[in-house]
């Protein structure tokens, strides 16, 4: 796959190289060509990795999303929001890029995990799972590339079960006093 990812520190970064090993093609966006960075893929302005790439993922602080978002276009396109806060009282910030990027297909992914569990997902013989939400339509695409990482999907059902990964970051939060910034967590089931 052609990733664009937008934001260049621990989530962003730890994710391009994760999907940089699983031989995904990878483009971080940033606003300063002029600065050097440690990342693998390739470097380029923000609307170039938007414009010649399939996914777009926001690794970008949550409360920086809306003006963000406002400066560009995205269309046909999967996109991820990995951001955390930034919602509204009345929209959460998925909702937000659904109604500015109404041809793209948006999920919301990699927010009730800490980025050590990107880097390392496997704990014994176990990878950790991830929930996610989004549009049911390319739920797979989102699926794959969050195993592409060695976390096993959970898809959760469509963004109006924000609440859900909401519940899952603070529960993370909540554990990491105890058991440090590597936990996470394992659904079992039967099917």
């Amino acid at each position: 796959m052609k990733i664009a990812i937008i934001g260049t520190k621990l989530i962003g970064g730890t994710l391009g190289k994760a999907w940089h090993r699983a031989g995904h093609d990878i483009t971080f966006g940033v606003r300063d060509l002029s600065r050097s960075y440690d990342l693998p893929g390739s470097i380029a302005t923000i609307d170039e990795a938007i414009e010649k790439n399939d996914i777009v993922v926001f690794a970008i602080p949550g409360r920086a999303m809306q003006e963000m978002i406002a400066d560009y276009t995205i269309e046909d396109k999967i996109i991820i929001d990995a951001t955390n806060g930034g919602d509204t009282t009345d929209k959460t910030m998925a909702q937000i890029v659904a109604d500015q990027f109404p041809r793209a297909q948006v999920y919301k992914a990699f927010n009730s995990l800490g980025y050590e569990n990107f880097e390392n997902p496997m704990f014994g013989e176990d990878n950790a799972d991830l929930l996610f939400i989004g549009a049911e339509e390319k739920q797979e695409i989102v699926a794959q590339v969050i195993q592409d990482i060695g976390l096993n999907p959970i898809y959760v059902g469509e963004l109006d079960q924000q609440g859900i990964l909401d519940a899952g970051m603070r529960f993370w939060f909540a554990l990491t006093r105890k058991y440090g910034r590597h936990v996470a967590f394992k659904i079992l089931h039967d099917k």
